[in-house]
């Protein structure tokens, strides 16, 4: 299981993250460290990481009876269309784990090669903040997988701790986390309107991908990789607009004199 192989990684990304912050560039940047943000959103991302990893590790499988017990009529009908025997294809795994990395594609411009020391930090708490809500949400929730409500699955995959740990889809939520993250970071450096168009394109495309391929292989519901790409955009897209550089005077305030009164104008700028 994905979670359960990288979380040990993504909880050194706090350690590590120090010395990036202390060696940022003052050059020209869409984006700036700050060293109380970066120990909240790596603090919180270990803690949760930590959570998720002992509720994952401490889970029970299903017995023999409670497989037994299980009916698809049960799943509703959303769903029920993904129940199916197990694939134990690998194309999703490859597609996820080539998607770590795209980062690297920072290196190909000089104005995102300059910044990546900062842009790395930032891929990191990506990763963290992705893997360990991923984790601790599936071992809340204890969702049976698709291929266990299927007898053509044999009863050797049914009662593992990896077919209670449906919801939400990690893969679709990290390599969505990552195309986000990827395209918003790239989109602040490039101007070209047909250039943006075609790497957003691509980040959201991607990660549709993988999560249709974890509904064919039965490892998911369609609501489980619904809810991973929305979480994982979410994240991929939300980290660097909180390291992003705000306008000066994104708010001005002006007063206005009229023949009967007078009053106050704001304006905002985006």
């Amino acid at each position: 299981m994905i979670i359960h192989r990288s979380a040990p990684l993504l909880l050194i990304i706090a350690y590590l993250s120090s010395p990036i912050i202390n060696a940022q560039d003052e050059h020209n940047s869409p984006f700036n460290l700050d060293e109380t943000r970066e120990a909240l959103l790596l603090g919180a991302g270990a803690l949760v990481g930590v959570a998720g990893l002992t509720l994952t590790l401490n889970l029970q499988p299903l017995t023999v009876d409670q497989v037994n017990a299980l009916n698809p009529a049960d799943v509703n009908s959303f769903d029920r269309s993904a129940i199916g025997p197990i694939e134990k294809e690998s194309t999703e795994d490859i597609l996820l784990y080539a998607s770590f990395a795209f980062p690297l594609s920072f290196l190909a411009i000089e104005e995102t090669r300059d910044d990546f020391p900062k842009l790395l930090l930032m891929y990191g708490e990506v990763l963290l903040i992705s893997g360990s809500l991923n984790g601790i949400v599936k071992g809340i929730t204890k969702r049976t997988r698709p291929y266990v409500y299927s007898d053509e699955t044999p009863m050797d995959d049914r009662t593992t701790t990896a077919a209670r740990v449906s919801f939400y889809s990690g893969h679709t939520s990290l390599s969505a986390a990552i195309t986000f993250f990827t395209a918003n970071v790239f989109t602040s450096y490039i101007s070209d309107k047909t250039t943006r168009i075609i790497i957003w394109s691509a980040a959201a495309l991607y990660p549709a991908v993988i999560g249709y391929l974890r509904v064919e292989s039965s490892s998911h519901f369609p609501t489980d990789v619904i809810v991973g790409y929305i979480v994982g955009a979410g994240i991929g897209f939300l980290i660097p607009e909180l390291h992003r550089i705000q306008k000066e005077n994104n708010f001005s305030f002006n007063t206005m004199l009229y023949e009967e009164g007078g009053g106050l104008g704001i304006t905002v700028n985006f």
